[in-house]
């Protein structure tokens, strides 16, 4: 399941049948080696294909090969996997090219050979190695403006967590003749935030919405006042399955308070999830997160000399 191929059948569709049907559910974890799982399936049910690709919960590599532009665009636009490819092959990625690393099951932290990795292996991040910035989103800038009104004391710091954010961060890498690369930031979904000061849960709030997440509260979080209308349907309370449904963590606390956490974290099913911490000094301090680990990276190569359907070049 790291690598996803399907077969398009014709006009009228075609299927297997008798003892010869298989379908995607037989795939039930991911295997790496020399096997290649072939399913047919009808034009008008490559939605449907898609969106079961996307329930196993893997998402490796995605590839497509098709001469028609809005087909590509209709398939990339919703695989979630973290390296797609079009007209070419789904191996072979090339460091600082095509950056490689997956999402959900398939992901383990920052993209090998991506502009975050080196990042994440230094405890300080020198300035030539910022990525570029990008502008603020809407939600991210009405919760500036809120807290300009209820809590002035906390804008700096919340600002300086919206400026850490690339949300939106597009860049074309360079690459081989007659290929197209590109790298993009994107949100990873639900945060869980645990915080047990009223500064450190809006910095957690500001890290949310810098980054286009939704905020999951746990263990009843200071009272804060009532939220714009845009920004509270992003904001909900956590319950029991929370941290199995979240994406990453952010918790404000000592190693007392983040124990039980990590401990009911690693008992829980689904992918590797991050867990950002600062502590109440930290917060107080000015402190901000970084948020890196809560946007997904997504890679696309694409094979150029393929178009208009050149068989021989599409098979490279």
């Amino acid at each position: 399941m790291g690598q996803f191929s399907a077969e398009k059948s014709g006009p009228n569709g075609s299927g297997l049948s008798g003892n010869q049907h298989t379908g995607l559910a037989e795939l039930t974890r991911e295997v790496f080696g020399p096997v290649l799982h072939v399913l047919r399936f009808r034009r008008d049910a490559l939605d449907g294909l898609l969106s079961a690709i996307d329930a196993t919960g893997y998402g490796l590599t995605f590839g497509v090969h098709s001469r028609l532009d809005a087909t590509i665009a209709r398939v990339t636009a919703r695989s979630a996997a973290g390296n797609v490819y079009v007209n070419r092959n789904l191996i072979g990625a090339v460091v600082g090219v095509q950056p490689f690393g997956g999402h959900g099951l398939s992901g383990t932290g920052p993209k090998a050979g991506g502009p975050l990795y080196l990042r994440r292996l230094l405890a300080i991040c020198p300035p030539d190695m910022a990525l570029p910035t990008t502008d603020p989103c809407p939600e991210a800038i009405a919760f500036l403006d809120w807290l300009r009104t209820h809590h002035p004391d906390a804008v700096e710091p919340a600002m300086r967590q919206v400026s850490a954010s690339r949300l939106g961060l597009e860049l074309a890498l360079r690459g081989p003749v007659g290929e197209v690369n590109r790298y993009s930031l994107h949100p990873r979904g639900t945060v869980v935030c645990r915080a047990v000061t009223r500064k450190g849960l809006l910095l957690q709030l500001a890290a949310c919405f810098a980054t286009g997440n939704g905020a999951r509260l746990m263990d009843h979080p200071p009272a804060l006042g009532d939220l714009p209308p845009d920004l509270a349907a992003r904001v909900d309370q956590a319950d029991d399955a929370a941290l199995a449904a979240c994406h990453a963590l952010l918790v404000e606390g000592d190693g007392d308070a983040l124990r039980p956490i990590l401990q009911a974290l690693a008992a829980s099913e689904g992918p590797i999830r991050s867990v950002l911490v600062l502590t109440s000094a930290a917060v107080a301090a000015g402190q901000v997160y970084i948020p890196d680990m809560l946007l997904a990276e997504r890679s696309i190569s694409v094979n150029t000399t393929a178009a208009g359907g050149n068989a021989t070049l599409m098979s490279l």
